[in-house]
C-alpha cells in the first residue's frame, strides 16, 4: 500500500481552505489581501488571529505567526 502523507494532508487542508472561502468570504478576502506569508504586519496577523472563524483558521494564522517570528529571528529583521 503506497500512502503519501503529504498528499493526504494537502487534500485535507484544501477542503478546509475551500470551506473557509465559501462560508467566510470576507475573512478570506482580508487574509488574501494582507499576504500573511510575507507582507502582513504583526497587527494585521493578530487581527486575523483574533477574528479567525474556525479552529482550522486559528491554527492557520498561528502557523503563519510562528513562521514570521522564526524568519525575524533568523534574518534579524523585526516582525512588527
Amino acid at each position: 500500500m503506497n500512502i503519501d502523507p503529504e498528499a493526504i494532508g494537502m487534500a485535507s487542508a484544501t477542503v478546509e481552505m475551500d470551506a473557509l472561502e465559501a462560508k467566510y468570504p470576507d475573512w478570506m478576502a482580508t487574509y488574501n489581501e494582507v499576504l500573511p506569508d510575507s507582507l502582513a504586519t504583526r497587527a494585521e496577523l493578530s487581527e486575523l488571529w483574533a477574528t479567525a472563524p474556525t479552529p482550522f483558521a486559528q491554527g492557520l494564522i498561528y502557523g503563519k505567526f510562528a513562521m514570521r517570528l522564526e524568519i525575524a529571528a533568523h534574518t534579524g529583521i523585526p516582525f512588527v
